[in-house]
C-alpha cells in the first residue's frame, strides 16, 4: 500500500505533474489505482488503445519495440502519458524488468482533475514540449551516431574491397570471370584468383563465412589472406599431410591441403570462441593439362557444363573450415577439356528467395546451357539475371558471389 502523502509525493516529483496544483495531485492521489505487476509480465502492447498512463512506484520497466530496446525506466518515471493525451494506439510494448507497483491514472480521471483545476494545463503543456525537445535532441544524436556509423561502413566497405581480387590474371587458352554482389555494405563471401609463381598453377578460390554483416566481413577477410598466404609460400607442413587423406601427394596436392589445413587449424585453435567458420572451394588449375586438383570443404558444390552438354558436380572432400582442427580434406582432381566450363557459387545463388519464399535452387543452376557458347563473364551475368527476374521486388537477402572458368576451344592440351 501507498500512503496518500507517498503518492502525493511520487505525482508531485513526475515530471508531467511537476507543476500541477496541490489540490489537482491530491484529486488523482485519491483516484489513482495501485497495481502490481510481476517480472517479465507485458503491462502495455504497441499497437493496442489505451486510456491510462503509469507512474513507478517501484522496481523497473523496459521500454521495446520487439526485441529492440528503446529504454529502461524506474521509480518516479511515466509512461503512456501521449496515448491519454491523444486517444491513439501504443508506440511501443512495455513489460516489467523485475516486480514493479505502478500508479495507474486513466483519462478521465486526468481530464476531470485538469477541468477543476485549469491551471494545471499549462504545468502539463510544459512538460510536453519539454519532452519532444528531448524527442528532437535525441533524433539529432542517433543521426549524428548514425551517419558516423554509415562513415565507418563506408570505410569498411573499401576495405573490404581491397581483399578481392583487382583483376584476375591473364591466362592462354583460358576465359576467367568473376561476379560479386554485397547485400550489405559489407560481406562475408569472398573469393580469389592468382597464379602460383612456384608451379605456375591458377589458384581459384571462393568461400562464404557464417553470419553476416561485420563480423562476417572481419573473419572473410582473415580467411582469404591465410588461404593465400599459405599457399603462396609453398611448405608443407607434417601436421597437414598427416591430417589428409591417403593419396598420391601431387605437388598440388600439397599445396591444397597445407593451405586448408593451416587455415582451419588457425582459425580453430587462436579463435575458438568466436564460433566462425566458413564453407570454402579451393582449386589448383594447371593451364597446360587443363587438370584441376581440389579441395571442397563444405562448400556449394561447382558445377562443370562440358562442351559435350553433360554437367559435373565436383561434390565435397572435407567439413568446413574454423570449428575443428582435426578435420581431414582430400584432394579430388577432375580434367577441363576445351569448350567446358566451371562455376563455382556461393550459397547467395541458390538460395536466392522470391516473394513466396522460395528459393532459387540449385536446378535452376543447372539449367544453364551446356555447352555455353559464349565469354565467362557472360554467363555469370545470364546467372544473375535468371536470378534478379525470380527474385522480383524481393531484397537480396545474402551475397551473391560467382566465378567462372572455361577452357577455350583449341587450347593446347599439354
Amino acid at each position: 500500500m501507498l500512503r496518500p502523502e507517498e503518492r502525493i509525493a511520487l505525482l508531485k516529483n513526475c515530471r508531467f505533474l511537476a507543476a500541477a496544483p496541490g489540490p489537482m495531485l491530491e484529486q488523482l492521489a485519491e483516484r489513482a489505482e495501485l497495481m502490481q505487476v510481476a517480472s517479465e509480465s507485458p503491462i502495455v502492447k504497441a499497437g493496442e488503445t489505451g486510456s491510462a498512463m503509469y507512474i513507478i512506484a517501484s522496481g523497473r520497466v523496459r521500454v521495446h519495440d520487439g526485441e529492440v530496446s528503446l529504454a529502461e525506466l524506474g521509480p518516479g518515471e511515466l509512461f503512456g502519458e501521449m496515448t491519454v493525451l491523444d486517444e491513439d494506439v501504443r508506440s511501443a510494448t512495455v513489460t516489467a524488468v523485475e516486480d514493479c507497483r505502478l500508479l495507474s491514472i486513466e483519462r478521465d480521471m486526468l481530464f476531470d482533475a485538469l477541468a477543476e483545476h485549469p491551471s494545471g494545463f499549462e504545468g502539463i503543456l510544459q512538460a510536453v514540449l519539454q519532452r519532444e525537445r528531448g524527442i528532437v535532441e535525441d533524433v539529432r544524436r542517433r543521426t549524428e551516431r548514425l551517419l558516423g556509423y554509415q562513415k565507418e561502413m563506408e570505410i569498411g566497405r573499401k576495405i573490404q574491397a581491397d581483399f578481392l581480387p583487382d583483376s584476375i590474371p591473364a591466362v592462354d587458352g583460358w576465359d576467367v570471370a568473376a561476379f560479386f554482389d554485397a547485400a550489405r555494405e559489407v560481406a562475408g563471401d569472398f573469393y580469389d584468383v592468382f597464379r602460383l609463381p612456384t608451379t605456375g598453377h591458377l589458384a581459384l578460390v571462393i568461400g562464404d563465412v557464417c553470419d553476416k554483416g561485420v563480423g562476417a566481413a572481419l573473419y572473410m577477410s582473415l580467411f582469404r589472406s591465410l588461404i593465400r598466404a599459405t599457399a603462396m609460400q609453398g611448405y608443407f607442413e607434417a601436421e597437414a599431410a598427416d591430417a589428409a587423406e591417403p593419396g598420391p601427394p601431387s605437388e598440388a596436392g600439397r599445396v591444397l591441403v597445407n593451405a586448408i589445413q593451416t587455415t582451419n587449424r588457425y582459425i580453430a585453435v587462436t579463435h575458438p570462441k568466436s564460433s566462425m567458420f566458413a564453407s570454402v572451394f579451393f582449386g589448383l588449375l594447371d593451364p597446360q593439362t587443363g587438370e584441376l586438383s581440389y579441395i571442397n570443404a563444405g562448400h556449394e558444390s561447382p558445377i562443370i557444363y562440358r562442351c559435350q552438354g553433360s554437367k559435373d558436380i565436383l561434390e565435397l572432400s572435407g567439413g568446413v573450415l574454423g570449428l575443428f582442427p582435426g578435420v581431414r580434406f582430400s584432394v579430388a582432381e577432375v580434367k577441363l577439356e576445351p569448350g567446358d566450363l566451371l562455376l563455382a557459387y556461393t550459397d547467395g545463388v541458390n538460395e536466392a528467395k522470391d516473394s513466396a519464399g522460395d528459393q532459387f535452387g540449385d536446378d535452376r543452376v543447372l539449367e544453364m546451357d551446356a555447352p555455353w557458347p559464349g565469354a565467362a563473364d557472360a554467363f555469370l551475368g545470364e546467372v544473375f539475371a535468371r536470378i534478379r527476374k525470380f527474385r522480383g521486388q524481393t531484397p537480396a537477402s545474402d551475397d551473391i558471389t560467382m566465378f567462372a572458368v572455361k577452357r577455350i576451344s583449341g587450347a593446347k592440351t599439354g
